[in-house]
């Protein structure tokens, strides 16, 4: 392990830096069991909270023990229990501390009680643990997203699906099956899994914040004037293609996508609802996917576990590097709720906030 370069864990709006070596691949083993999903932890205690956000609190009782609770969606409460309470026994026994949780199907905290501080804030690192990777394997519910469905782009992008299938329509594995749906091209910047009323009102308030945050300090007055042009792929070999998407950039000098995405992300991150999985978000508009094949929705997991049949991509990326799809002025930023579709044709959205400059600013 390096020491200047540690490895980390985001729980909760909190980094935590991990210490060990064997705790950057042992923090969480499952063993997957028929009952709950999961059942038995392998813990690294070597954990420490990275200092830059507020910890969480562990207040004295009149008792003289310590006490900590927070909420964990009821989704997640038996990967904690385990099966026959085996992983509840395993924290406790470990941590010396007694944990109780809400009733089943109801809401409530999940309380931690112990006779000193380190112990009960080690059990409660080992259940945010426990939760986190029991979330990473749940499929995404939501994603922050900028749709980039104009109609002038829509009619540019069915354009280039017509000349793809009638020049290109004899490649391995291309068929128009696998093409995304015109009035569902957007830029995903993150995707979550909000499990619960608690964790989507999360995700609204770091919404809520992205204006004046993010917005405001690198626009300014300036619209937000981006162009789509140009494809790529997302693998090493163009003979084995699984997603083509467009490039996006943005058009002004004085700001950077990049830079905006980048913020807007941070915004969630702070608020413990999204996973750090990439340094910087990767700008791109998935154009043709393989998973289409099977699910028609417009963003898909990547650990989706189906067999997805490539395609040859060669010709396609000779004919269309440098394909204009055209500019459009960004007027709005989703939270998009997966698998459902609006009058518009995008997606449905939990909540939204304008990139347009208002009159009154």
């Amino acid at each position: 392990m390096e020491v200047l370069r540690p490895h980390t864990v985001w729980l909760d709006g909190r980094c935590y830096r991990v210490l060990s070596a064997l705790a950057a691949t042992t923090l969480t083993n499952y063993v997957e069991d028929e009952s709950y999903g999961y059942e038995e932890c392998v813990y690294q205690d070597e954990v420490e909270c990275g200092g830059e956000q507020e910890e969480f609190q562990v207040e004295q009782l009149n008792n003289g023990k310590f006490q900590t609770s927070f909420p964990v969606a009821n989704t997640y409460i038996s990967y904690i229990i385990g099966s026959k309470g085996a992983t509840k026994k395993r924290i406790e026994s470990e941590t010396y501390t007694t944990l109780r949780f809400p009733g089943k199907g109801q809401p409530g905290d999940i309380v931690v009680t112990g006779k000193d501080v380190k112990t009960v804030r080690q059990a409660r690192l080992k259940i945010e643990l426990l939760v986190e990777q029991a979330r990473k394997k749940s499929p995404f519910t939501h994603f922050l997203s900028i749709p980039l469905n104009k109609p002038a782009i829509q009619e540019k992008f069915l354009e280039f699906k017509k000349e793809v299938l009638e020049k290109c329509g004899d490649c391995r594995g291309v068929d128009e099956s696998i093409f995304q749906e015109p009035a569902k091209l957007h830029l995903t910047l993150c995707v979550m899994v909000l499990a619960d009323e608690r964790e989507r009102r999360q995700a609204l308030e770091a919404l809520a914040k992205c204006p004046e945050n993010v917005l405001r300090k690198y626009l300014a007055e300036e619209k937000l004037r981006v162009e789509m042009k140009g494809i790529e792929y997302m693998n090493d070999d163009p003979g084995e293609v699984d997603v083509l998407y467009g490039r996006v950039n943005a058009l002004s000098w004085s700001h950077s996508l990049q830079t905006i995405a980048d913020s807007l992300v941070d915004e969630f991150l702070k608020a413990g609802v999204v996973n750090k999985q990439y340094e910087r978000v990767k700008l791109h508009v998935t154009l043709m996917n393989t998973l289409f094949r099977h699910d028609r929705d417009g963003v898909t997991d990547t650990k989706a576990g189906r067999d997805r049949e490539s395609f040859n991509a060669r010709q396609i990326l000779e004919e269309f590097e440098h394909y204009q799809f055209g500019e459009m002025e960004v007027e709005e930023i989703h939270l998009s709720v997966r698998y459902t579709t609006a009058n518009s044709g995008f997606y449905s959205a939990s909540g939204k906030i304008p990139v347009i400059p208002s009159e009154a600013s």
